[in-house]
């Protein structure tokens, strides 16, 4: 079946409906059909151009504003009353970046892929500001906000996100072997927890390579050697135990919310 479209109706949402005679109407299965106008396309933006360094838009009720472009200015306010839509590129490597002080959803929708199609490259959202900056009332600063709306963010799924470590492993280690299987790969980042008395042994680093000959063992290569011991033993008490091992989690993710790292630890 083809659908071909008018011209948008201006900022009115259009509807679908298929209706078979003698039969009635045919469901949908949830699709949603919409016009989207493009970031990137100047008449988006009145036959001018795009937002500058600093300046705020607003996404009024019945507008999908589809961001198209690899990188935004750092902008102030971002107000949705209609759709913010984040496609992925055909690239799986590919990555955009969206600068904001504020992101503020009111009766509005905000995608970042979906449940059924997550976001498939990579993509950097990063909120400005710190805690002298006026807050939205309720909401705070920093922040996306959302009222009485929808917020989808959906990256890709990674199995497992945590693990645990299942050898000891002592300071000056360059390799580390987990609990598997994993889908981990070489150039992702990991933290492995503390097990010592002070809680600020956590360690983060880089893998080098990972050796999946025994998957249920994989042997991680490290970017550089710990600088603490980590324990990977489960002790016994009887018939009790205690899961002792350190956990190790997965950090890269392909879509990343996260505040200013200029900033963000300062204030």
């Amino acid at each position: 079946m083809t659908c071909t479209t008018d011209h948008r109706p201006g900022l009115i949402s259009p509807s679908l409906e298929i209706y078979v005679d003698g039969m009635g109407l045919v469901s949908n299965n949830n699709k949603l059909f919409r016009y989207v106008s493009f970031w990137s396309d100047d008449t988006t933006w009145g036959g001018e151009f795009a937002p500058l360094e600093m300046e705020s838009i607003y996404v009024p009720e019945g507008l999908n504003l589809y961001v198209d472009v690899d990188s935004t200015p750092e902008l102030n306010l971002v107000l949705v009353e209609g759709a913010l839509i984040f496609a992925p590129h055909t690239d799986p490597n590919h990555e955009r970046f969206f600068d904001a002080r504020y992101i503020y959803l009111t009766n509005g929708y905000m995608e970042v892929g979906t449940e059924e199609h997550p976001y498939t490259s990579k993509l950097t959202i990063t909120m400005h500001g710190n805690v002298s900056d006026p807050y939205l009332p309720i909401f705070g600063n920093k922040c996306i906000a959302v009222s009485r709306s929808t917020l989808d963010m959906h990256g890709i799924k990674r199995e497992p996100t945590w693990t645990v470590i299942n050898e000891t492993s002592l300071p000056g280690a360059t390799q580390i072997k987990l609990a598997g299987p994993l889908d981990w790969v070489a150039g992702e980042q990991i933290a492995i927890a503390p097990t010592g008395f002070d809680g600020r042994e956590g360690e983060k680093r880089t893998i080098v390579a990972i050796d999946k000959t025994n998957p249920l063992e994989p042997l991680v290569t490290l970017n550089e050697p710990l600088t603490y011991k980590h324990f990977g033993q489960i002790q016994y008490y009887g018939d009790d135990f205690i899961d002792m091992r350190a956990e190790v989690g997965l950090l890269t993710r392909n879509v990343k919310y996260r505040g200013d790292p200029e900033t963000s630890f300062k204030n």
